[in-house]
């Protein structure tokens, strides 16, 4: 019995060692506000893409307003996400599957998860807000513009459009 528990404490202790915290600090966030409509009757059997290749970036002003260079900021990550109807007046249970990426607009195939929610719970009422995936897109959004990809997937066929605006924010971090 002593032996198991020495062997308890003596994992315990590596685990904990092993375990550092984040000793990064928040530098400043970038905060966007993203405008689209999703159409009525789009099907349930594909995922819908909705591309926005031309995001200003507010790096640059973030970086002189704090008077950092780009050295200064070690990664820049995905902090919170919200999708919801312009209006705040639909339900958006109809939605299944939701995905936000970004991507270099100069090479499409460059591109990071940022947001994701998979699946949708059937009880959501007038938002969604994704889970933040792991990506640093220090190098995506650091440029003048970037490109953002919501991708979607339907419970059902929406009987009617919906004017959908998407609010998200990424922290940028430095030592």
């Amino acid at each position: 019995m002593y032996r198991f528990a020495g062997i308890c404490c003596a994992l315990f202790i590596l685990v904990a060692a092993a375990c550092r915290g984040d000793n990064r600090r928040e530098v400043f966030e970038l905060n966007y506000i993203l405008d689209f409509t999703i159409q009525a009757g789009l099907n349930t059997i594909e995922t819908h893409f909705i591309v926005n290749p031309a995001i200003t970036s507010l790096f640059e002003e973030r970086l002189d307003a704090n008077s950092l260079t780009i050295d200064d900021v070690v990664a820049v990550e995905p902090r919170f996400a919200e999708l919801s109807t312009i209006f705040n007046d639909e339900d958006l249970d109809f939605i299944r599957r939701l995905e936000i990426r970004v991507f270099d607009p100069f090479d499409p195939d460059f591109s990071r998860e940022v947001f994701y929610l998979d699946p949708v719970p059937t009880n959501t009422r007038k938002s969604i807000r994704p889970f933040p995936g792991l990506s640093d897109v220090k190098e995506i959004v650091s440029q003048t513009t970037f490109g953002v990809e919501i991708r979607l997937a339907f419970r059902r066929i929406p009987s009617q459009s919906y004017d959908m605006r998407l609010l998200f924010d990424f922290s940028a971090k430095g030592e």
